[in-house]
């Protein structure tokens, strides 16, 4: 069986230097844990699909009485409707503790990865390990409202990294009523600092009927501080795209390479210093977090010692399933092989090298 897995890990082991500790840490750390955590995730989630079915068939019982007795008058369609909600309502204080060991398996399993890198991981979510029933969801709730911390159960809404305000002032993030944001990871890398997090911004549309909520921007925001300044100001962004963008005292930057210029647009202040910037190769490592996370319309600002990209994407970083069996080593490959990516495309901005070069 070992040395099954030793074969297994192989094939990134060879990748990078930070994937060499990775069969240990797997080993002697993330599959016993995991292995401990087996047995309470089948009992929540069979505890959760229990209760939501057993409040299914008394619903439907008492749908199926009322029908006789009605005639089937007041059944189609509010009758269906509320039944739907009485069913979510008896059922959905016990999916809280699947959503805890969610968020657990999250933490464990990311947290390990970013520790081969000597990164921080944290997932942002509140601590809800105490909700087993109404009266302790009520309990928790009051405690949150009452310290003020409470936004929601997936996440927080005061931005955990400068990127936000960064790419907001820049106009490069639209419009929005709220913001929420969860998986921040941090460290340093190429002796400077880095922030990245999921941010997920929503706006209110319509009156009435109508109104609904719209997700504006749904992805994962970057900051990474440079030990120097830039001495311009340059935005990029994919072709196409450009909505939101402050150009004023900007120039169109042309690139050297047609594709690059089909693929993104960029305006700068400092038209050598946004070329030098924007080589082939690091365009490049850009597009391939963006195909790698199946996202689009990244854009980003270059000023004041700091590279700040936006790239709208689904979840990452989810470790996995929480329905499948938590000790499966493709959940840290896969976690790994993520902020591998995220890496190569810091380590093409932040290279002794290139500084050398540029100052």
């Amino acid at each position: 069986m070992q040395a099954a897995l030793d074969i297994y890990f192989d094939e990134i082991r060879q990748k990078r230097p930070e994937f060499e500790a990775a069969i240990t840490t797997w080993r002697d750390r993330l599959a016993p844990r995991l292995k401990e955590m087996e047995t309470e995730r089948k009992a929540v989630i069979k505890r959760a699909i229990t209760r939501t079915v057993t409040a299914a068939v008394i619903v439907a019982t008492a749908l199926a009485i009322i029908a006789i007795l009605t005639r089937g008058a007041v059944i189609f369609p509010f009758g269906i409707f509320f039944g739907i909600i009485a069913i979510v309502i008896a059922s959905a204080v016990v999916w809280v503790p699947v959503f805890s060991m969610k968020s657990q398996t999250k933490q464990l399993v990311v947290g390990a990865a970013c520790e081969c890198f000597g990164f921080r991981y944290e997932t942002l979510h509140p601590d809800v390990s105490a909700i087993s029933d109404w009266r302790s969801l009520g309990s928790w709730i009051k405690s949150q409202s009452t310290s003020g911390s409470f936004t929601s159960f997936a996440s927080v809404k005061t931005p955990p990294t400068p990127a936000f305000d960064r790419l907001k002032d820049a106009k490069l993030l639209p419009s929005h009523d709220t913001s929420k944001f969860e998986d921040l990871i941090e460290g340093k890398r190429a002796e400077a600092d880095f922030t990245m997090v999921e941010c997920k911004l929503t706006e209110k549309q319509g009156s009435g009927k109508n109104r609904r909520t719209v997700t504006k921007f749904q992805g994962i925001l970057f900051n990474i501080d440079y030990p120097d300044r830039f001495y311009g100001r340059t935005l990029i962004a994919r072709d196409g795209w450009w909505s939101w963008g402050r150009t004023d005292g900007m120039d169109k930057v042309a690139l050297v390479s047609k594709e690059l210029e089909d693929a993104f647009t960029v305006y700068s202040t400092d038209q050598v210093e946004a070329r030098t910037l924007l080589t082939p190769d690091r365009m490049e490592r850009l597009i391939a977090l963006e195909r790698h996370f199946k996202g689009g319309k990244l854009r980003g600002v270059f000023e004041d010692g700091h590279v700040t990209i936006a790239l709208e994407a689904g979840d990452q970083f989810e470790a996995g399933s929480v329905f499948k069996p938590l000790v499966d080593p493709d959940r840290f490959i896969e976690t790994l092989t993520e902020i591998g990516l995220v890496c190569d495309m810091i380590d093409g901005f932040l290279t002794r090298d290139w500084y050398k070069d540029k100052i």
